[in-house]
């Protein structure tokens, strides 16, 4: 029985015709809200800027304890800027480790390059160019995917972006929206408006870049009015695909000092089963999900520490919606 959501595994199925699994990298770029007077970046974010699991390989050996927050928030380094040939040479070090990873659990899979981590077109036009080929010349890819900010998508960068679509079937752009309301941004201090991220979705457009959006669930303040108004963004934008993330308190990074202060209430699972549903009902069908959890390792993350699973979560909406008899975009 097909899923009451346009699942991510069938779309690369019917595109490539096998599992394509991505090589998360950081390309030693920063962004520009750490760059500025934003008080060290989005309030949610950490010191490597999300890069993958596999790649912290200064991490293998911590755990989760009653100090956690305190020892990995002192022990983990900050992102140091490097010059292109050590740029080159890391990126070759993480592919290395990364096709190692995908080799001994996905051996018959296809691969993506990812630049991950931080912003990954916030750089000179000639060192984007350089630093994504230097990534797709060490091997056969399907696909480049790069995230970034729709305040960091210059013309020239987007022309770099579009010039990489002879040698891959897809480029794709992951864009930060996180919410679709004003104040919400304005409280993360996300740096950007809703309509900033809705323009950089047309000059996309306008290149033949798909999109892949990034959304947060379950901020403190919101309510299901405000999913609903991130729901008509989405609409509206047109992307092609969207991650959705659980709000979650992260060792290192703002939001934790203030939950650790103050204390706010995040999202448990049966919330976020209610805001996903509710969600994906008023997106357009079509639109692929690629992801409905955050995944910060367990060592890192002050809250919510009983949340569940991915499998429990995903058979669990699943059963939710199919009981119900709701399905994507069927309120659209």
């Amino acid at each position: 029985m097909a899923l009451p959501w346009r699942d991510y595994k069938g779309y690369l199925m019917e595109r490539y015709g096998r599992p394509v699994y991505r090589i998360g990298l950081d390309g030693g770029f920063s962004c520009p809200n750490r760059d500025s007077a934003r008080e060290g970046g989005c309030i949610y974010c950490d010191a490597r800027g999300s890069s993958a699991v596999y790649q912290r390989q200064d991490e293998s050996a911590y755990r989760r304890g009653s100090s956690f927050v305190q020892d990995i928030d002192a022990r983990i380094p900050r992102v140091s800027f490097r010059s292109i040939a050590e740029r080159k040479t890391s990126l070759s070090r993480q592919i290395e480790r990364g096709v190692a990873f995908l080799d001994s659990r996905y051996p018959a899979s296809a691969r993506s390059i990812y630049f991950q981590a931080y912003t990954g077109t916030y750089d000179e036009p000639g060192v984007l160019r350089e630093l994504y080929r230097h990534a797709l010349d060490s091997g056969n890819y399907e696909e480049l995917i790069v995230s970034t900010r729709c305040d960091c998508l210059p013309d020239a960068t987007i022309d770099v972006l579009t010039s990489f679509q002879d040698r891959v079937r897809t480029v794709w752009v992951e864009l930060g929206l996180q919410s679709g309301n004003d104040e919400t941004l304005r409280w993360i201090g996300r740096g950007h408006t809703v309509q900033c991220f809705l323009d950089a979705c047309t000059r996309l457009h306008a290149a033949h870049l798909p999109i892949c959006a990034h959304v947060i669930l379950g901020f403190p303040h919101e309510d299901d009015a405000a999913v609903l108004r991130t729901a008509e963004v989405i609409a509206r934008s047109g992307v092609q695909a969207l991650k959705i993330h659980n709000l979650h308190v992260v060792a290192g990074t703002r939001l934790c000092e203030h939950y650790l202060r103050e204390g706010f209430e995040v999202s448990d699972m049966q919330r976020h089963l209610h805001e996903c549903e509710l969600l994906l009902r008023h997106i357009p069908a079509e639109v692929v999900i690629q992801r409905f959890l955050s995944d910060t390792p367990s060592h890192r993350l002050a809250a919510p520490r009983d949340f569940g699973d991915k499998n429990t979560f995903l058979a669990l909406l699943r059963e939710r919606m199919e009981q119900a008899g709701t399905r994507q975009g069927d309120l659209r």
